[in-house]
């Protein structure tokens, strides 16, 4: 288990539904090693009610199929109920198979076969913690996102557009600002906000410049409803859809009215002063030195404060673009998971092909092994017929033998006696290596425990 990543492991909680008392209570000896709590039942009513009980407190369940009391299929779809998106892990015998049509419908996040492979369990629930974790990223990067949208939104003027630069939505500051409501501007083109003193280049640069993905940044007059100004710096953004292309942009603008016209009325202070001072003479020329740069200091404060708006305009701007761009990587993984998971599935099933094949090729081997076994009771049984032929045979020469034995002693004539008697022993002899000739071609074709029950160990 070197791929087992037990940080991720102990962020899930387990619920194992198990009737078998001994397989049950080793797997939750030994998850109990790897997660943060594992909860267990012994049939499937009593794993309901531990899940209803504690349901915000499991991520994962992992059920036998056939129970007592209540068995896991309908376990699971009463849990359906009340969550649809908790992750099932199935653990199933052959005899299941029947099952899984119902399981798919469940949305099962995976099934393992019993007697149960921990490590392939251990690596199916390592791999669903890391898309549990994923998912923890996700949500929190979108947390974060809507954070900095809201200080975006809640702080400066938003307006966005369709890819023809028509208006379709605007935020609340822009309506309080310009006095515009969002319905009255609603698919105008952003034109339609352009002062009649700003140049009309401004809006063609902007149409030209988004759509090929470029940032536009300038500072725009532009007009309220009743024909007043306000002035802002503004930056206009391409939005893109996850294929990348040109949907619409988004306008994001500072209202720096205040500042300017608060800079324009000390300049004008500047001026006057000056003049007064100038006429009053040198007299004056400490204390006129002294205002001058004490309206420099305000000035050059002003400056600052509208570098940190911008830069931090800027940031927020960055942060919009870059989560967005991890957003979207996060779902190109996701993706790539679900395909590894359908690759796993179609493994699972030729694994399925492979059993039932060894199991006929087991079934074909016992056939052969009980048809040999019946070709070697018979071959003992005519080697024994053979044997006891002989011996029978050797018995009558015997017999024969002692019977001319006997006529020999009744026959006169001892020659002609011992003419019959050197025939008949030879004829014996004859016999003899006859059944010792045979006795050797039934060593040569005879198995050996065969010969050891004909013939005795020795």
């Amino acid at each position: 288990m070197s791929n087992i990543d037990k940080n991720l492991l102990k962020r899930l909680k387990v619920l194992y539904v198990e009737d078998d008392a001994s397989v049950r209570n080793d797997l939750v000896s030994l998850l109990s090693n790897f997660f943060q709590n594992v909860f267990f039942a012994e049939d499937g009513k009593e794993g309901l009610r531990v899940y209803e009980e504690n349901k915000d407190e499991i991520d994962v369940i992992i059920a036998d199929i056939n129970m007592p009391n209540l068995n896991g299929i309908d376990m699971v779809k009463k849990i359906r109920e009340i969550d649809k998106d908790v992750f099932v892990l199935f653990a199933t015998a052959y005899s299941d198979n029947e099952f899984l049509s119902e399981a798919i419908k469940l949305k099962v996040f995976e099934y393992v076969t019993k007697p149960i492979d921990i490590r392939k369990l251990m690596n199916i629930l390592n791999d669903l913690a890391l898309m549990k974790y994923q998912e923890f990223l996700l949500d929190q990067q979108t947390k974060e996102l809507k954070k900095y949208k809201d200080i975006i939104y809640n702080n400066n003027i938003v307006i966005r557009t369709d890819s023809d630069f028509k208006i379709k939505y605007v935020n609340p500051l822009f309506c309080d600002i310009t006095g515009f409501s969002n319905e009255e501007l609603l698919d105008k083109d952003i034109d339609t906000l352009r002062h009649p003193e700003t140049d009309k280049k401004i809006y063609e640069k902007i149409k030209m410049m988004v759509p090929v993905n470029k940032q536009f940044e300038e500072r725009v007059k532009n007009i309220k409803k009743d024909g007043s100004f306000y002035i802002s710096n503004t930056s206009v953004v391409a939005v893109l859809n996850d294929s990348g292309e040109f949907v619409g942009s988004l306008m994001i603008q500072k209202d720096e009215t205040q500042e300017l016209t608060k800079r324009r009325e000390v300049q004008t202070h500047l001026i006057k002063d000056k003049g007064e001072i100038f006429i009053k003479g040198k007299e004056a020329s400490a204390e006129l030195q002294y205002e001058i740069n004490r309206l420099k200091f305000e000035i050059e404060k002003l400056e600052k404060e509208l570098r940190v708006s911008k830069s931090d305009k800027d940031k927020y701007i960055y942060s919009l673009e870059k989560y967005r761009v991890e957003n979207k990587k996060v779902k190109l993984q996701y993706k790539q998971l679900k395909n590894e998971t359908d690759m796993i599935e179609e493994k699972h099933t030729l694994v399925k092909k492979v059993n039932k094949e060894n199991a006929d090729l087991k079934i074909e081997n016992k056939m052969l092994s009980t048809k040999l076994e019946n070709i070697e009771t018979n071959h003992e049984k005519e080697c024994k017929q053979i044997k006891v032929n002989y011996e029978v045979e050797l018995d009558d020469l015997e017999q024969e033998l002692n019977t001319l034995k006997e006529k020999l002693e009744n026959v006169e004539n001892a020659e002609a006696v011992s003419q019959k008697l050197s025939y008949w022993k030879e004829k014996a002899k004859a016999e003899a290596k006859r059944v010792e000739r045979l006795e050797k071609e039934l060593l040569n074709i005879a198995p050996k425990d065969v010969l050891v029950r004909i013939f005795g160990s020795s």
